[in-house]
């Protein structure tokens, strides 16, 4: 992950496949409602910045954050969702009932990541055929201690 005017470092973890334990904090608002969680995850750092993975209310989620951030799904919902603040991108959510596909407007992306811990807010705008909701998402990831516990 390259510094640019979206993604600010500051100190960087080390390039390697092995998986260390993380506390992360998700909080989306929508037109709907809200949803905010906090769980135990995996990270690992890959060559294009960390990937998060992790489970919550039946459903397994992983957070890559590079040039872009990509939030997958799975469960009784599938999608990936990719935030791009230089382009329009496109998602299909998957239901029970069907698909559903929408274009994906990013209004704001700030990401700040301090050796392991990192900080990510974004407003985007989903737009299902003219009908738009706006949605707001903060996620942030935190080195756990061996016995589970968020570090200071």
């Amino acid at each position: 992950m390259e510094e640019n005017r979206y993604f600010r470092l500051k100190g960087r973890a080390e390039h390697s496949d092995a998986l260390r334990p993380v506390r992360v904090c998700l909080i989306s608002e929508t037109p709907s409602g809200s949803e905010r969680f906090a769980v135990s995850a995996t990270a690992a750092e890959k060559a294009a910045g960390p990937v998060y993975t992790f489970e919550h209310g039946g459903a397994r989620f992983c957070v890559a954050v590079g040039e872009t951030v990509r939030i997958g799904r799975e469960g009784d919902f599938v999608y990936e969702l990719v935030l791009d603040p230089r382009a329009e991108t496109e998602i299909c959510l998957r239901t029970p009932y069907g698909e559903i596909g929408a274009r994906v407007r990013v209004h704001d992306l700030q990401c700040v990541r301090e050796g392991e811990t990192l900080s990510l807010e974004c407003v985007y705008v989903l737009d299902f055929s003219g009908d738009r909701q706006q949605h707001r998402l903060r996620f942030s990831a935190r080195p756990q201690s061996a016995r589970g516990k968020e570090m200071v």
